[in-house]
């Protein structure tokens, strides 16, 4: 494994990380949901950080992995990214989820931020239910009103691109 680069081992650790898991809605492997986001990153990038980061995204959140962990394998770049992406669930059930991610969304690096969008508009590709892409919908439009520094074509693209997906699968019904 010495030789496979750094993308290679973030994918063959979030297949192991993942193992057993499952997509809450449709029951496939979860491990099909980080392989689609890191698709998704390396559609705008070729940086192989942020491709890994997107692999290991939910490695910390769902799987106990440690930052430490995460930066002992793969660097300091990859762990400040997906501990970055990582939500603190106290503070969320506090704040609400639509305010706690849309505040999270204007503090992220542009690198995270990226990831973090990937990961948006594949969850809201993804799910048949209205209420949670309601909650996708709300927080991007919350972070539009305010655009967190850093922001670019991008993500305004991405932005667009969950906006119009959640439109042509629900309308604009609320």
């Amino acid at each position: 494994m010495k030789d496979a680069t750094l993308i290679e081992r973030a994918a063959a650790f979030a297949r192991k990380a993942h193992q057993g898991q499952t997509r809450k809605y449709s029951g496939i492997p979860y491990v099909t949901h980080p392989e689609a986001v890191a698709h998704l990153v390396a559609e705008r990038t070729d940086k192989p950080e942020l491709i890994a980061a997107a692999y290991l995204h939910d490695t910390m959140e769902d799987c106990g992995v440690s930052c430490g962990e995460i930066a002992g394998l793969f660097g300091a770049e990859v762990a400040e990214i997906v501990s970055s992406l990582t939500n603190d669930e106290q503070r969320k059930a506090v704040c609400g989820k639509v305010a706690y991610m849309t505040d999270k969304l204007r503090s992220l690096s542009p690198e995270a931020l990226l990831v973090k969008l990937c990961d948006t508009f594949h969850n809201i590709t993804e799910t048949p239910n209205q209420h949670q892409a309601l909650n996708y919908k709300l927080i991007v439009e919350g972070v539009l009103a305010r655009r967190p520094a850093g922001w670019n074509e991008i993500h305004e693209q991405l932005a667009a691109s969950i906006l119009a997906t959640y439109s042509h699968k629900w309308g604009e019904v609320e």
